[in-house]
């Protein structure tokens, strides 16, 4: 068996990972950089959270300085990597959370500037391009859009926790909201469901919609595993079989359909789960351009706020965003293709917090689909889950267990 050798500086692009994922939950907490024993690891204090960022983007700018653009001259052709690119990324995440509401209260403006031209710097390297198909930007180990992912040796885990109920092995697992499913626009005119001038008809709800929908949604009538897929009442994958959907949807994005879980042939196949990607980095570009300059100006780059983002809209043959928008109709409007295009890839829950929105998301839905003697079907969306956020939700609470471990700790406000 081969044995896998950390190149140079990649451990410590990943303590800088590690540590914005500890920052962007709990705000303030430690930074450790040498070994403590026990005694002084009971007693450390929490550095702010602008600290933790000045500390990732020092790590990141030493990594960026030394780390190989990538590892496909190396002997073996490696993939999966901590690379150039994704110390690039890790940065330019990090500075769009620190300029992001939640994290800058004094509103400081130069925080999105820097988050602006750190995503451009990762556009202007042209190291990274759009996959032609939204399909392929998942399990695609060679993506020319993957900056940095996670790969998985084969199996079908995932598959056994998500296939619809009905197939062989199928346990539902995540269903998609009602609210996400709203989210995807109209093809045809680019403009939301709830706009009356959309085209949008409650009685075909998926028709002329935003062809991102299929490839992330299972919903009801569409063609799972060669079979049609039944999610109205009564229906093959549908309530009121036990573990059906709640919502009336299943997950497509990330699940390998082709996987057999049927026990006289299961099939196994490797993963690869996204952690960066060049579309994130037109998204966060796009909204840190736009907090700066408002959405056409591109000042002094190739690509404006919004010319990133129809770089997206191209790729899923959807209208482009259109020129002359107010800054507050671009954020809204962005927030929402956000939505759409990283669905599922860990970036809403967080979104969420970051934009200090999180009393708009309370209500879980879903739809309930009835049938006539006809075949027509009758959709009545309901509400699946209320749930309760309140502002101290933005971060987690530190651990009880830590607080009496050590006394220097601070908990969280209003935990």
């Amino acid at each position: 068996m081969k044995q896998f050798m950390l190149y140079p500086y990649e451990a410590r692009f990943l303590r800088a990972f590690f540590y914005f994922e500890l920052a962007k939950r709990y705000g303030s907490v430690p930074l450790i950089t040498e070994v403590l024993d026990a005694e002084d690891a009971n007693t450390v204090t929490q550095v702010s959270f602008d600290s933790l960022v000045n500390f990732i983007v020092s790590e990141c700018d030493t990594c960026i300085n030394i780390l190989p653009a990538s590892f496909s001259d190396f002997p073996e052709g490696e993939t999966g990597r901590a690379t150039q690119g994704a110390a690039m990324a890790l940065k330019a995440r990090v500075l769009l959370y620190a300029a992001s509401p939640l994290h800058n209260r004094e509103e400081d403006i130069e925080k999105w500037v820097l988050a602006a031209e750190t995503s451009y710097a990762i556009i202007d390297s042209m190291q990274y391009e759009l996959e032609a198909d939204y399909a392929r930007i998942v399990n695609n180990p060679v993506s020319n859009e993957l900056i940095f992912g996670r790969n998985e040796g084969a199996s079908n885990a995932f598959e056994r926790k998500n296939f619809p109920i009905g197939f062989e092995g199928g346990n539902t697992g995540t269903c998609p909201s009602q609210n996400l499913v709203d989210s995807y626009e109209m093809q045809t005119t680019g403009l939301a469901i709830d706009d009356p001038a959309s085209g949008y008809d409650a009685n075909f709800p998926y028709q002329d919609r935003d062809p991102r929908l299929e490839k992330t949604i299972v919903v009801n009538n569409a063609m799972w595993k060669g079979v049609q897929i039944e999610t109205w009442y009564g229906g093959a994958h549908a309530q009121p079989k036990v573990g059906a959907t709640k919502t009336g949807y299943y997950l497509r994005k990330h699940i390998i359909e082709s996987i057999n879980l049927d026990p006289t042939n299961t099939t196994r196949k490797k993963h690869t789960w996204v952690l960066f990607r060049f579309g994130e980095v037109l998204l966060n570009y796009a909204e840190a351009m736009n907090e700066v300059y408002g959405p056409d100006d591109p000042a002094g780059n190739t690509l404006s706020a919004v010319d990133a983002v129809n770089m997206l809209r191209a790729r899923a043959e959807m209208p482009e965003f259109p020129a002359g928008m107010s800054q507050s109709d671009f954020r809204e409007k962005l927030r929402n293709e956000r939505r759409v295009e990283l669905a599922f890839e860990d970036h809403r829950f967080w979104d969420i917090r970051r934009w200090k929105i999180g009393e708009t998301t309370t209500e879980i839905m879903g739809v309930i689909i009835g049938t006539n003697p006809f075949g027509n079907f009758a959709y009545q969306k309901i509400l699946v889950q209320e749930r309760i956020f309140e502002d101290r939700m933005n971060l987690y609470p530190i651990p009880q267990t830590e607080l009496y471990l050590n006394s220097n700790l601070i908990q969280n406000p209003g935990w």
